[in-house]
């Protein structure tokens, strides 16, 4: 019922995420959506917290990998990812999940931090800010790529990833 319901929410925003919206898209009866989810809120903080599961995922297989930065550039340019990271920060605005949205926004900063501390020891660099700070502003700015690149074209997005890379980088010292 989650997976339906945040590929409901990607595809047709977090207005379609209904009781019976969510029912329809998973073939089930409202019924069903309502045992395990006690209301529309309980349904909306489990996809907020699988949204927030999936993202500290790609962030920390990236951070994982080799080719670091490339890595980072594929989970940041990623249609799917971008799509998912959007409909996380619509439903986090949501009145009923504002108290839930300090302990996902930590966890993504944890992964992104570890992410960021990756991309700058591969170029052989130290962060020159705490990693914390770093991971913020990654988190942050993926936040942004989400929400700022709809529309826009792949030659805009890539120009937008490579500036982010070079700030990054700028943020470490040799």
């Amino acid at each position: 019922m989650v997976d339906a319901a945040i590929a409901l929410g990607t595809r047709d925003g977090v207005g379609a995420l209904t009781l019976q919206g969510v029912a329809t898209a998973s073939g089930v009866s409202k019924a069903l959506v309502l045992y395990h989810h006690e209301d529309k809120d309980a349904l909306l903080l489990a996809v907020a917290r699988r949204l927030s599961e999936k993202d500290v995922a790609a962030l920390a297989q990236a951070a994982a990998g080799d080719e670091v930065l490339e890595a980072w550039r594929r989970v940041s340019g990623d249609d799917a990812q971008r799509a998912e990271r959007a409909l996380l920060l619509t439903l986090l605005q949501e009145a009923s999940l504002r108290s839930a949205a300090p302990a996902l926004l930590t966890a993504r900063v944890q992964a992104g931090s570890a992410l960021a501390s990756a991309m700058l020891a591969e170029a052989g660099l130290r962060p020159r800010i705490a990693s914390s700070l770093l991971g913020r502003l990654l988190v942050h700015h993926l936040d942004g790529i989400a929400v700022g690149t709809r529309g826009r074209s792949a030659t805009a997005l890539e120009a937008e990833l490579d500036a982010a890379a070079l700030a990054f980088l700028g943020l470490g010292a040799e």
